[in-house]
């Protein structure tokens, strides 16, 4: 049995030595990378001179314990969510003060404080003389159109009987006549015109042939006076020749202008004529053809037809007056005010038996089935969004509800106070929880700059003045130390503008248990 014993304790032993190492190893590292990580945490003071290797390797029970994770550099707009403060406010046209047209006496109201109508429906009834003396204005132009009417068909059979006679078709041989002697008198003048202008033209001529000539005797006569072969007195006669001369020349050509303008104005008095002479031809074929079919309008039906439109007028302008006050042919004195689109009466400004006048309210509706959220943001961050973007947000009444709105328009104006600007969001209310003057908060998602290559925060480290990613290569638990340069962080990410390309695999969660193992300058 001692024997035995003795056997079995190496034995024993020799299974529980390698555990008790591996245990011991393990937890060695385990507090070597811990102290790593806190030592960067901390931000471990590290040589600007500092040349950091190439390559970071584990071991496989290291890189076990480290729970690394490796995610690609991803290549896009960076995006962050922007933190608005603001209310609820009811859409302009949404929100009306009720008025009568008229002056009046409240006979009903037909609504209360909270009731709910819709578009069109009657909410009040007033009394309005105004109204009465549109009405009657009304029924007179509507028995003069009847009169108009009952003549304009009277004379329509005297005419049709013969009782008229129709002076039209004389007309137009008149006016037919006047506009051929205008043309014929223009076409004169044309003529008389043109013969002006060769006449003018050949006097021109004439007068630049002399003017030729006296200018050649008078280079004659100065070559003659510097070889003193030519008297004094005859010379100066040879100049004033040649000054008459060039007189009659511009005389000439002022003469030849008149002529030309009178032959246009001839010619534009001709063009006018012929204008004049082809409608006159046409009304008169015109004439010609309904008088021989019998189908000319007599003057005195023409009359009765003026009267009647006459009185379609009156009595159009009639019903657009009475319209416009608000009443209606045959509505008494009454006149009707009525809801002009869905709502809620919020309050009421008069009672039954009151006088009002046009610039006092009756009451106020509001359409709270679409809303404004208006909410303030920053100039620096107005220039991010962009109109049609949603936008999330929670009022202090229902704080566990999200609503969605969408941007229409961002105000121009600066708050002069707080230094803000207005952002106007759309919000579709048709249960009606959102209520004017709700406190709201919203969340608003906006790109940053242009697209680049970004990864999150927690993969980017300090090394001095250097800055670092781990890019894992081809081999296990074998990770590259990559310098690269980096723009400003925006909502957990971090572009980098140098160094790294989108796809690379790079260290993100547990990143800084690799700088613990740069800054401690070991490897495992």
């Amino acid at each position: 049995m001692k024997t035995e014993s003795l056997h079995t304790k190496p034995k024993s032993l020799a299974k529980v030595i390698p555990a008790i190492l591996v245990v011991l190893i393990g937890g060695t590292l385990f507090w070597w990378l811990e102290r790593g990580s806190r030592e960067a945490e901390v931000g471990a003071e590290i040589p600007a001179e500092t040349t950091l290797p190439e390559f970071v390797e584990l071991s496989e029970q290291s890189a076990e314990l480290a729970n690394l994770s490796v995610e690609p550099a991803q290549f896009g707009t960076l995006r962050r969510t922007l933190t608005l403060y603001g209310r609820i406010e009811p859409i302009a046209d949404q929100l009306v003060n009720l008025n009568s047209r008229v002056t009046g006496r409240v006979l009903e109201l037909r609504v209360r404080v909270g009731d709910t109508v819709r578009q069109g429906q009657i909410v009040a009834v007033l009394d309005s003389e105004e109204i009465h003396r549109a009405e009657i204005a009304y029924a007179r132009a509507l028995r003069k159109l009847d009169f108009a009417r009952k003549e304009l068909e009277r004379r329509m059979r005297l005419a049709e009987l013969g009782a008229y006679s129709n002076p039209a078709l004389e007309e137009a041989r008149q006016r037919y006549a006047q506009a051929q002697s205008e043309l014929r008198s223009a076409e004169s003048e044309v003529r008389t015109a043109q013969q002006a202008v060769r006449r003018e033209e050949s006097t021109l001529q004439r007068a630049q042939a002399h003017l030729h000539q006296t200018q050649r005797q008078l280079e004659r006569a100065n070559t003659l006076r510097q070889a003193q072969l030519i008297a004094e007195q005859e010379y100066e006669a040879i100049q004033t020749q040649y000054a008459t001369a060039q007189a009659e020349v511009r005389s000439a050509e002022a003469q030849l202008e008149s002529a030309r303008a009178q032959l246009e104005s001839a010619q534009a008095r001709l063009k006018s004529a012929q204008t004049q002479y082809e409608l006159a031809q046409q009304n008169l074929e015109r004439a010609t053809a309904l008088f021989e079919g019998q189908y000319l309008t007599t003057k005195e039906v023409a009359e009765a037809e003026a009267l009647y439109r006459e009185a379609e007028l009156e009595l159009e302008s009639a019903k657009d007056e009475l319209e416009l006050l608000g009443g209606h042919p045959n509505g008494g004195h009454r006149l009707e005010v009525r809801a002009p689109f869905d709502g809620k009466i919020t309050d009421l400004y008069v009672a039954v038996g009151e006088t009002v006048t046009p610039d006092k309210p009756l009451m106020r509706l509001l359409n709270v089935d679409a809303v404004w959220a208006v909410l303030e943001v920053y100039p620096d961050d107005a220039r991010l969004i962009k109109p049609s973007q949603r936008l999330q947000f929670r009022t202090n009444t229902l704080p566990d509800r999200t609503f969605t709105a969408v941007v229409q328009q961002i105000a121009p104006e600066t708050d002069p106070n707080k230094q803000t600007l207005r952002l106007r969001c759309t919000v579709s209310n048709p249960q009606r929880l959102l209520k004017p003057n709700q406190f709201i908060e919203g969340q608003l998602e906006v790109a940053v700059g242009s697209p680049v290559v970004h990864v999150p925060t927690e993969a980017v480290h300090r090394m001095g003045e250097q800055t670092i990613v781990f890019v894992a290569t081809d081999q296990p638990n074998r990770y590259a130390v990559r310098k690269v340069v980096v723009g400003e962080a925006v909502g957990g990410r971090i572009p980098i503008q140098q160094g790294l390309k989108a796809g690379e695999r790079i260290v993100v969660r547990n990143s800084a248990l690799l700088k613990g193992i740069l800054v401690g300058g070991g490897e495992e």
